[in-house]
Order: structure tokens, then C-alpha cells, then sequence
């Protein structure tokens, strides 16, 4: 008697269970679902502040980052850096996007949402270069909190073709 019970347990056990991965699978897909549109979103943001960058548009740059990146700066300030910076890069040339990634923590930050956005980028003056966006929905709004600008890294050499062994068994030389 106590083995059939131990099996109703284990069926029961695993009803509740089928139940509940059931229930919980619409929450997940629509989780991952809004974190995507996030991420459009964001990536929207993040493309739309670095064309008024290219086109020297200070402004309207100042105008889509966030607060945190405001501090201890005024608009003038931004504009003269912005435009010291961008005249020492050259036009951009190019600009790939490599990838978008979602967090809700970043080091140093408050919790919130956030997407960092990576793009490989030539400009006229400069080798290939990682340009890294921090993105933050602050006020219901995508707004840059974060970007730089590092080298990237080289591409990897192609591997060296492979030497090919001299047949074996094949043709002896005449002697």
C-alpha cells in the first residue's frame, strides 16, 4: 500500500509540475519578448544619437543623454569636447553593428534598464575602432549614460595552409 501511494505522490508531483512550467512558459515569452523590444528600442536610441554626432548635430546629442551623463558639465562643455574629439576621428566611414545586450545592473549605476550597444566603426583618421553606448530608459525614454571608444581588436590572422605529405608507397625514384 505504502508503494502505491509513493506512486500517486510522484504522479501528483509530476502534474504540478507540467502545471506549473505550463503556467510559468507565457510569463517567460512575454519577459523575453518586452526585453527584446527594449533592445530595439535602445539600439533605435542609440543609432539615432550617433548620426546627430556625424552630422554635428551637439545639440540634439546633449538633448538624448542621460542625466548621470550631464553631471558636472554644461552644454557648451559638450559641444566643444564632441567637436574636438570628432574633427581628430574624421567623418565616420563605416559603422557595423556587432551586438545589443540587456541588463538590469551596471557597475557603479542604480538598478534599472539598461542595453549596451557595440558597433564597429571606421572613421577617416582612425583604424577600426569598438564605439560601446550605454543605454538607459530613464523618464520612459532610451537615453545615452555611457560611450567610448576603443581599438579593435585585430582580426585573426588566416590560418597558414596546410603542407600536403608526400605520397607514400607511390613511385620510387630511379636510380
Amino acid at each position: 500500500m505504502k508503494r502505491l501511494t509513493f506512486m500517486r505522490f510522484q504522479v501528483l508531483l509530476g502534474v504540478v509540475g507540467l502545471a506549473a512550467a505550463l503556467v510559468g512558459a507565457p510569463v517567460w515569452a512575454d519577459e523575453q519578448s518586452e526585453r527584446n523590444a527594449d533592445v530595439t528600442a535602445a539600439q533605435d536610441a542609440a543609432t539615432h544619437w550617433l548620426e546627430a554626432l556625424d552630422a554635428g548635430r551637439t545639440a540634439e546629442s546633449w538633448n538624448d543623454t542621460a542625466a548621470a551623463m550631464k553631471e558636472g558639465r554644461n552644454q557648451q562643455d559638450w559641444t566643444h569636447d564632441v567637436i574636438t574629439a570628432r574633427e581628430a576621428l574624421g567623418k565616420s566611414v563605416t559603422r557595423e553593428l556587432q551586438r545589443a545586450s540587456f541588463s538590469t545592473t551596471v557597475r557603479g549605476a542604480p538598478e534599472g534598464k539598461y542595453v549596451t550597444v557595440v558597433y564597429l566603426t571606421k572613421f577617416a583618421h582612425a583604424p577600426l575602432v569598438n564605439e560601446t553606448i550605454l543605454v538607459k530608459l530613464e523618464d520612459s525614454h532610451w537615453r545615452i549614460a555611457g560611450y567610448s571608444i576603443d581599438r579593435a581588436p585585430e582580426p585573426p590572422a588566416p590560418p597558414a595552409p596546410e603542407e600536403k605529405p608526400a605520397p607514400s608507397g607511390g613511385a620510387k625514384p630511379k636510380g
